[in-house]
């Protein structure tokens, strides 16, 4: 019985890995021309960049912004923000990596859209599923005092 919990409990981990492991994106690398990264300033959880930052979350800006590229590059270019103001104002960021920005916005927004909505199926289902594990172990458990009396 030991064996088979421990298994079940292994298969429920690796179940709750991919909510967990981080999208590969470009939100770590500066830009060619000297911008810096996104998570200088911003953090990303959905991408796994979860430390102390003085900006806010961009996980699901895409989806704030209305899910466009084009207005989630004129936000990048010109946000109203000094700080993003003095250093990408008037950067000659190139097309390419300014579209792989944002095209990694877009995948983890959907991804993050999708977590937020399914994580509480999950957790539920694991809780209620972790709670008849409790219930079995303690119905059939062993009485060794009650045994070696017989």
């Amino acid at each position: 019985m030991k064996k088979f919990l421990s298994i079940i409990m292994i298969l429920i981990f690796f179940t709750f890995i991919p909510l967990i492991s981080p999208a590969k994106t470009t939100f770590g690398e500066p830009f060619s021309n000297g911008s810096p990264a996104c998570v200088s300033c911003h953090s990303i959880s959905a991408a796994g960049f979860t430390t102390p930052t003085w900006a806010i979350d961009l996980s699901t800006a895409y989806n704030d912004l209305g899910g466009d590229p084009q207005t989630m590059k004129m936000v990048i270019k010109s946000s109203g923000v000094k700080a993003m103001e003095a250093v990408f104002s008037n950067a000659a960021i190139p097309a390419d990596e300014l579209d792989a920005k944002v095209s990694s916005f877009a995948a983890i927004s959907s991804k993050k859209q999708a977590e937020l909505s399914s994580f509480g199926i999950y957790t539920a289902a694991g809780g209620v599923f972790i709670l008849f594990l409790i219930i079995v172990r303690l119905f059939f458990r062993r009485n060794n005092k009650l045994e070696e009396n017989r």
